[in-house]
């Protein structure tokens, strides 16, 4: 009587077990959601760092640092035929600087509406570094850009001014944010997350606001806007032991007061140390989205987390660099209908032990919050620990990496949704 009374439970847990087993194995075998080009383009400039963006027109705009002569060039090219053919690039930084490529210290772009709108960090022979904004469109390209810098330093503060981002709002205004060294740290080896905001499109910013502290120095923040007009900003927070996890913060002011910092997820990744990895963030249905790298757990890899009220919590983050050896460095792009894709760079895990070049991968979150599995370049093409990825309007994305030689290669590839 015993048996037969826990067969009945015996095939309930069997049932259960397999339907499990079942779900996991959906997730992990999720259709990719991009299909890339065979093979990707060698671009006839060898840029270092490239990004690329494309416009509401379908046109697209590759921002770059050319240091094939001496010196270095922040150039700007377009292309009107999804990048079958470049026109001649323009020159953004002002004669005799260096614009910074270092780790995420590096050139960003956006194209909204009719301008392109650049923002990097450069130095003059006399070592003083600043922040440049350039603002430019196809409709004035026989003008030179407009830059302006959104810091507002007093001449003399040599303090350490870098690794920047922006995001254009909905109305158009534009949101810069960057680490600052001109407070005191409020923790030794940390620094200040500062913003500037404008509201004429770049030609001017407002006064800089000190919107977060004891930021990790070397991990770029990023700043989102979402349609009823709360700003969004993420940074890497320095916590209690040196544990360096994803923190949020929100003003519904336009940037003016903030409120205290979220823990986007509670990694607890203690490391004695700046990783060089920063995370990003998007706005679906007026709440933030976030993507970043850790290593908590011995489960190194890019993380994805969603809030739905608003950004006062968050849903326990999601893996979705599972698989990918080296996954970091992840970059978003988002189109008008809420689309997220973020691209990131990984290595395919290999079956006798040898080790396959970095190369981009992409993944996207569709506007209800299907979240597809990454999809890697099918080519092998040594290079991409910084790929740039845009999504046109159209369903396409456009990828942009360059190799870390000496005598760098710009690659450049093209995808459609699945």
């Amino acid at each position: 009587m015993m048996a037969r009374r826990l067969v009945p439970a015996a095939a309930l847990l069997l049932s259960l077990l397999t339907t499990a087993c079942r779900h996991e194995q959906s997730a992990a075998t999720a259709e990719p959601g991009f299909r890339f080009e065979p093979q990707p383009h060698q671009l006839p400039f060898p840029l270092v760092r490239p990004v690329v963006a494309s416009a509401v027109n379908g046109d697209l705009y590759l921002l770059g640092v050319d240091r094939s002569q001496d010196g270095s060039k922040l150039t700007l090219t377009t292309s009107n035929d999804a990048g079958d053919r470049w026109g001649q690039p323009a020159v953004l930084n002002t004669a005799g600087t260096m614009v910074s490529t270092a780790a995420e210290n590096a050139p960003q772009i956006a194209a909204r509406g009719m301008y392109a709108y650049a923002l990097w960090q450069q130095h003059d022979e006399a070592g003083a570094t600043t922040l440049q904004f350039a603002r430019t469109s196809p409709g004035m390209a026989h003008m030179p850009p407009h830059v302006v810098s959104p810091v507002d330093k007093p001449a003399g503060d040599t303090s350490y001014t870098g690794f920047a981002s922006f995001t254009v709002a909905p109305n158009g205004d534009i949101y810069a944010v960057w680490l600052d060294g001109r407070s005191p740290a409020s923790s030794p080896g940390t620094f200040s997350v500062y913003l500037a905001r404008s509201t004429d499109k770049g030609m001017t910013f407002q006064p800089n606001v000190r919107v977060a502290e004891l930021s990790c120095p070397c991990c770029r923040p990023a700043a989102a806007v979402a349609a009823d007009g709360t700003v969004y900003v993420v940074y890497r927070h320095v916590y209690d032991d040196n544990e360096r996890d994803i923190a949020m913060i929100s003003s519904h002011d336009g940037g003016q007061h903030w409120s205290a910092p979220v823990r986007v997820s509670t990694d607890r990744w203690k490391l004695f140390g700046c990783p060089e990895s920063g995370p990003v963030i998007a706005i679906q249905h007026n709440s933030p989205v976030v993507s970043w790298y850790t290593a908590s757990e011995q489960k190194p890899g890019i993380r994805l987390a969603t809030s739905s009220d608003g950004g006062k919590t968050f849903q326990s983050a999601r893996r979705v660099s599972d698989g990918i050896l080296s996954a970091n460095h992840p970059y978003l792009s988002q189109r008008e209908d809420g689309t997220i894709a973020v691209s990131f760079s990984g290595r395919a895990a290999g079956q006798t032990g040898e080790w396959s070049p970095l190369v981009p991968y992409l993944y996207s979150v569709s506007p209800g919050g299907s979240v597809t599995r990454a999809s890697a370049l099918p080519a092998v093409a040594a290079g991409g620990r910084y790929p740039a990825a845009s999504l046109g309007q159209d369903g396409s994305v456009y990828l942009a990496w360059s190799t870390e030689d000496e005598q760098p290669k710009t690659f450049f590839s093209r995808a459609t949704a699945h």
